[in-house]
């Protein structure tokens, strides 16, 4: 196979599907035209490449200096997203990020501190964070608290069914964890700062509390 038709390969699977894993595209990494050629015909067609070395998936987002014009929404307004998320599903979606995302991204961090690991590459072998220590939230625990702010029993529903249809979260046995979506493409140094400081400071403040008396979420 070519150059061009592996690229175009990984750029056709990764607009019909979102989302791939790095080891299925793994000449992205390896390859520079084919990453180039990637990169190419993406921009040509308004997207781009989103990954980080912290998740394991590759997706693919509007380009930046296109928003405006993609979002715009004539009269209505600006769209939230591409894919249609209502608002009260992003709302819901900043909640689940700020207590899965945040605190792993906080322990990512201090392990690749510790290791002294400061050109870590996007496929180099490294640890995995142990499974006991990956967030995971009760979904009876996020109803409890976010259930009525978001409009009731039947709308929650509806917005949590949304991340879950999306990718953000995997739902399981009454338990939320992150879907591939949600460390991907979510961009953690726009979001993180906001929410640490604005609307969601009391929920980070409330889980770095239990985590430090050893309290489960």
């Amino acid at each position: 196979m070519t150059v061009s038709n592996k690229a175009g390969s990984i750029c056709a699977r990764l607009i019909s599907r979102r989302f791939l894993h790095k080891n299925e595209v793994k000449e992205l990494f390896l390859d520079e035209n084919v990453r180039s050629q990637v990169d190419d015909l993406l921009k040509s067609v308004g997207l781009e490449l989103v990954t980080h070395i912290y998740t394991d998936y590759v997706a693919v987002k509007v380009r930046k200096d296109l928003e405006q014009s993609v979002f715009d929404n004539g009269a209505d307004g600006n769209q939230a997203t591409n894919i249609n998320l209502s608002r009260g599903a992003i709302a819901l979606l900043a909640i689940v990020w700020a207590k899965l995302i945040l605190p792993k991204r906080q322990m990512q961090i201090e392990r690749k501190t510790l290791e002294g690991d400061n050109q870590m590459p996007l496929l180099k072998e490294r640890k995995p964070i142990p499974k006991e220590d990956l967030s995971s939230l009760e979904e009876s625990a996020i109803r409890a608290d976010f259930e009525e702010k978001l409009g009731g029993k039947s709308k929650f529903s509806q917005y949590i069914s949304e991340l879950s249809r999306h990718g953000f979260i995997r739902r399981r046995e009454g338990t939320i964890t992150e879907g591939p979506m949600l460390d991907t493409i979510i961009d953690y140094s726009y979001l993180a700062p906001r929410i640490i400081s604005g609307c969601l400071a009391d929920v980070v403040a409330i889980e770095r509390s239990a985590g430090d008396n050893d309290v489960s979420v």
